[in-house]
């Protein structure tokens, strides 16, 4: 039976194609606007995220006293996350890198030293963080090079004296080409390197770079100072379940299974929350705007039923004569209108869908398509032709047989 009033409805609609089309507009645009700002939403919070805590597999193990602390652990995993700052401790022992690589799942492990300094290019001087360069640091971070060669390309004795940069430091310090920077003398504490290459900046929470040879590191400050451990974890390996491991292998080494103070990974899901909140805050307040439209585009398509309830007077007192109840006709028109909010609907969604994945494109990112958000603006639809279709349905239902099929 359904069949018949979806068949009626269509035609119809057929019937009348600019009045249609017209109606049409204001549902597409309201729905296509509302599935694109929680889209958007989505996009921003995977993009905080991934900006927050890296996107190269890789998490952090800190060294805190009491790992029960939430605010110390924070703390500690905002200094080890955001570019490495933070007291340097002798707590870890370079020799647990090894054991830390035999645990399943995990791909590779680094010690990681950083600190901020002065330095001095010809005679430009800012600060910049100076990060340790071990033998793996290029693979682990996924850093390519730019222009001239990393310092693991150079023999053993000439590593000493070279460094690194990214091109981050080059964009907000230095007026130069990555191939001008190649060569030139970069002073650390009083010491001078050469620059031997330029790599990118794979992850943003690395910020401006000066990498050095961890030999030269180890001249420069106290030999064994580390201030976290990172390890990086295979392709298709859960990355809690694994760095979970790795953490709990490390404590086990190091006796701190049963006490307060010991290692922990890094957990910045509060600090996550609070910026993925204020985020869900702003598209719910534009999604509610964007909504004022789809009730809008409502009242339009309500009139458009009203005035096909004017034209097709005749035809309803004719059907009332010959049999067709109030229900009947109330359905009728209600299904009309729910299938002209759908098809509005689908090709809002389809245009939402289209342009979320052309921003994925352009922003270089990978996320799949909220399946919720489908259904709900589709179910939001129907509910639109419901509501904004009753009032219309019910005029056509009650209207007088012996006038309707008078009326010309």
């Amino acid at each position: 039976m359904i069949f018949e009033y979806v068949k009626l409805s269509i035609k119809e609609l057929l019937n009348n194609k600019l009045r249609s089309f017209l109606s049409l507009i204001g549902i597409v645009i309201g729905v296509a606007v509302v599935f694109i700002i929680f889209s958007i939403s989505d996009i921003a919070n995977v993009a905080i995220t991934n900006q927050i805590t890296g996107t190269n597999g890789s998490v952090n193990i800190n060294y805190v006293q009491d790992r029960t602390d939430k605010v110390q652990v924070l703390n500690q995993s905002m200094n080890s996350n955001f570019g490495g700052a933070g007291t340097k401790q002798y707590v870890f022992d370079l020799n647990d890198l090894n054991e830390l690589k035999l645990v399943e799942g995990v791909d590779d492990a680094i010690a990681v030293a950083t600190s901020y300094e002065n330095v001095k290019v010809n005679r430009e001087a800012f600060q910049v963080a100076v990060r340790t360069a071990p033998e793996n640091f290029m693979s682990f971070y996924e850093f390519k090079i730019i222009a001239g060669k990393a310092i693991e390309d150079y023999p053993q004795e000439e590593r000493i004296n070279l460094a690194l940069v990214n091109d981050k430091l080059l964009e907000n310090y230095l007026n130069m080409t990555p191939q001008e920077v190649i060569g030139q003398k970069i002073k650390i504490k009083n010491r001078l390197f050469t620059i031997c290459g330029v790599t990118d900046t794979p992850n943003q929470n690395l910020g401006t770079m000066v990498a050095i040879d961890h030999e030269a590191y180890d001249l420069m400050y106290s030999k064994g100072t580390v201030q976290y451990l990172s390890v990086k974890v295979k392709d298709g390996q859960d990355l809690e379940i694994t760095s979970a491991k790795a953490v709990d292998r490390l404590n086990e080494i190091h006796g701190y299974i049963d006490t307060k103070n010991g290692y922990a990974l890094e957990d910045l899901s509060f600090f996550i929350s609070q910026v993925t909140q204020v985020t869900g805050i702003l598209s719910l307040v534009m999604g509610i705007i964007a909504s004022i439209s789809l009730l809008v585009a409502g009242i339009g398509v309500m009139n458009i039923m009203l005035v096909s309830v004017i034209e097709r007077t005749r035809e309803i007192g004719v059907k009332r004569a010959i049999g067709a109840s109030k229900s009947a006709i109330r359905i009728q028109f209600i299904v009309e209108s729910c299938l002209l909010t759908l098809i509005g609907g689908i090709i809002g969604v389809g245009i939402g869908i289209g342009v979320i994945k052309i921003a994925l494109i352009v922003l270089n990112m990978q996320l799949p398509i909220n399946v919720s958000y489908v259904i709900f603006a589709l179910v939001f639809s129907i509910t639109l032709g419901i509501l904004f279709g009753y009032l219309p349905s019910k005029r056509a239902a009650n209207l007088n047989i012996i006038e309707a099929i008078q009326s010309e």
